[in-house]
């Protein structure tokens, strides 16, 4: 074999993952929560035991699915049940059918509401968050805080963590006027970071001793997944399996 040849065969070798696979890149679009989760922290350990590049693009829900859809995604992140997560495409421009969806959850997460560490709220009832983010109730005073007007913030329509909310906690009515909707469910945490008067729901990962706390109340749990149109192609799975790995 001359040397040619044998950088060749090496270099064949070098791309090629167990089970003979080649390797690919993965393009990986969705929700911020998910992203924060697992995703970005995994993300170089999955490259390695795949043998396959990620490209990730952190956004929300609908976004991904609606990537998805496009081809412009191999998986989406999601982080909610698919009976909430696929209207939220459609918003994005792009409809979906849930039953052609595969729906690999990796893991349960809680759905927190964080202010201000200076708020002097520590619990609210299901009933006051509901009123809180309709804008029946406008004032901290109302629930034993200061006399502050209530901020209330959250992401745009195509967000995850803004319909699950909206089914949860409030019920199906809408949020109030005054709704600060951000481009990121990180952006969210941050301004709330910075917010006396401001309250918002979030992933608990999203909660940051000294900049944040998480209110007391009722406990609600989310999905957080991976998804495919379709049933996922080898490349997919395997990064798909590896990252269930990753979120254990």
């Amino acid at each position: 074999m001359n040397k040619t040849i044998r950088f060749s065969a090496i270099s064949l070798a070098t791309a090629m993952l167990a089970g003979g696979a080649i390797a690919e890149t993965v393009r990986i679009s969705g929700a911020g929560t998910v992203f924060a989760d697992f995703v970005s922290s995994g993300k170089a350990a999955v490259e390695k035991s795949t043998g396959h590049t990620l490209q990730i693009i952190s956004s929300n829900s609908g976004k991904g699915l609606a990537d998805l859809s496009s081809g412009a995604a191999d998986i989406a992140m999601v982080s909610e049940p698919m009976d909430v997560a696929g209207p939220l495409a459609e918003v994005a421009g792009t409809k979906v059918d849930p039953k052609t969806v595969q729906f690999f959850e990796l893991k349960k997460a809680e759905l927190v509401f964080i202010v201000h560490p200076s708020n002097p709220v520590g619990k609210l009832t299901p009933e006051q968050l509901r009123d809180i983010l309709t804008g029946k109730i406008a004032n901290w005073k109302e629930v034993g805080g200061k006399d502050k007007a209530i901020v209330v913030y959250g992401e745009g329509p195509t967000a995850g963590t803004r319909a699950l909310i909206k089914k949860l906690v409030m019920g199906g009515a809408e949020y109030g006027s005054g709704l600060k909707a951000q481009t990121s469910i990180k952006r969210v945490s941050e301004l709330v970071a910075t917010d006396e008067a401001g309250i918002a729901g979030v992933g608990r990962n999203f909660v940051e001793t000294g900049k944040t706390k998480a209110i007391d109340s009722k406990k609600y749990e989310r999905p957080l997944a991976l998804a495919t149109l379709g049933a996922p192609k080898p490349a997919a799975k395997a990064v798909i399996d590896a990252y269930a790995k990753e979120a254990k």
